[in-house]
């Protein structure tokens, strides 16, 4: 009988396989979507074998369940300033996003969300409930404090922003927020002096 401590060791697992995984799994559903996920081409992206992924999941549904489950967007920290100054973070942040990987993930994703099924569905109702609901929270505080009027509707000004950035990134009309970080605030800035009228802006 061979003795524990002498019996050869096999090769030993990498702790980080997970998130390796993860990052290749949303690589290939950017490159590829849902007919290109498969556990053969995000092994060979993550550069481990299938058999690690088949002992962490039971199918390509299931990964892209913990794929979506882990890809978190975190709302933008509210600063102490008004309500301009808090627009505008949430405009940086968006047209951060959409510069990013992350972005484009959450782009393609609602780009196939009929074909995606329940976990789709889910994976947005998240993002609803967290940055949404945190950005429109901090219209009705300004509201509640005096700095916009009882009048303005949070929703329509949290999506008008966002909106704005997102549809002027596609349209390649919002500057990099990492090639010109100034000019990217800049456009922000106007954006959101926009939405909320000048005379609001200038108070």
């Amino acid at each position: 009988m061979v003795d524990a401590e002498t019996r050869p060791k096999g090769r030993p697992r990498d702790p980080l396989i997970r998130e390796k995984v993860l990052l290749a799994a949303q690589r290939v559903y950017l490159a590829s979507g849902l007919q290109g996920f498969t556990f053969e081409a995000i092994a060979r992206e993550a550069g481990v074998g299938k058999p690690a992924l088949y002992r962490r999941w039971t199918s390509t549904d299931e990964l892209m369940e913990d794929v979506l489950r882990s890809h978190a967007l975190v709302p933008a920290e509210a600063s102490s300033g008004g309500i301009r100054e808090q627009l505008v973070e949430i405009a940086m942040a968006t047209l951060r996003l959409s510069h990013s990987e992350a972005g484009a993930f959450a782009l393609r994703v609602s780009s196939e969300r009929g074909s995606g099924g329940v976990m789709f569905d889910r994976y947005f109702e998240r993002f609803r409930s967290v940055i949404h609901s945190h950005n429109r929270s901090l219209v009705r505080a300004a509201i509640e404090r005096g700095e916009l009027t009882p009048d303005r509707d949070p929703d329509t000004i949290v999506l008008a922003i966002t909106g704005a950035v997102l549809v002027g990134t596609l349209m390649a009309l919002a500057p990099s927020p990492t090639a010109d970080p100034q000019a990217a605030e800049a456009y922000c800035g106007r954006v959101v002096d926009e939405v909320l009228g000048k005379r609001a802006a200038a108070s």
